[in-house]
């Protein structure tokens, strides 16, 4: 009988502690967790934030500018992030943080949730602390169509930021499959297939103008250049981004048309 009591309370015991690992990884999912504080700094208003999914074994979110995503392997208080990739965005006066916030999320070695609150670690050392709230309760993204929004130029491929007063822009027409706007220089437009996150651009035609008084035709031919090179596309609550293969070739922002 003594024998079997013992046993019973083992076995009481193994699944309580496995039924605490799930509840701990189930706290989990279910949540956007917002950045509060990095490295020991209060962290506000970055947009940096992070979600579990398919039982905490995938991780995503946004770094403040890029959006990244990668495996998560989450035991009773552990947790490390594997494969790691984002998007190659460029946002000025954002990328040492974001920086700092991907090297944070690498060296993440266990985690604690204490109510709405969870704290990454690294070691011994909080690099993370996040405020989660339900997917219910968290504030969606304002999503847009490509013909919702006329897209303001700019970035050209990762990192060459392009002047708003240049006026660079295209718009989409969804209904006859057809875009176009302005280089900064001259009009143009085309042809456009967009499908899947599958791209295409074709068949361009444009003014003739040239603008010799500064560097307007070499911003045009690379724009034109990067348009027709694309094959995916991608937008993310208020930014267009075009790819060629992997490599980022144009970056526009959303504007009321």
């Amino acid at each position: 009988m003594i024998k079997k009591i013992v046993f019973g309370m083992t076995m009481l015991f193994a699944f309580g502690a496995v039924s605490g690992v799930f509840a701990q990884s189930a706290s989990l999912s279910g949540k956007r967790w917002s950045l509060t504080e990095m490295n020991g700094n209060a962290i506000s208003s970055s947009g940096a934030f992070i979600e579990f999914t398919d039982a905490a074994k995938r991780v995503s979110g946004n770094a403040s500018c890029n959006r990244f995503f990668g495996g998560a392997t989450v035991t009773d208080r552990t947790m490390r992030f594997s494969g790691m990739g984002s998007t190659r965005m460029f946002c000025s006066g954002l990328m040492e943080a974001e920086q700092e916030f991907l090297d944070a999320m690498k060296s993440v070695t266990r985690y604690r949730v204490r109510g709405s609150v969870l704290t990454l670690y690294a070691g011994r050392k909080a690099v993370l602390k996040f405020e989660g709230m339900t997917n219910d309760d968290a504030p969606e993204p304002q999503k847009f169509g490509l013909g919702d929004r006329k897209w303001l130029l700019d970035t050209i491929g990762q990192n060459e930021k392009v002047a708003a007063t240049y006026g660079a822009f295209i718009n989409f027409d969804p209904e006859e499959k057809t875009a176009g706007g302005n280089t900064g220089c001259n009009v143009f437009g085309g042809n456009y297939t967009a499908e899947g996150g599958k791209f295409s651009f074709m068949n361009t035609i444009a003014t003739l103008r040239a603008c010799i008084e500064d560097d307007r035709n070499d911003l045009e031919r690379k724009m034109l250049e990067a348009l027709e090179s694309a094959d995916r596309i991608e937008i993310f609550e208020d930014r267009l981004t075009l790819y060629s293969g992997s490599r980022v070739v144009l970056v526009f922002r959303g504007s009321d048309k």
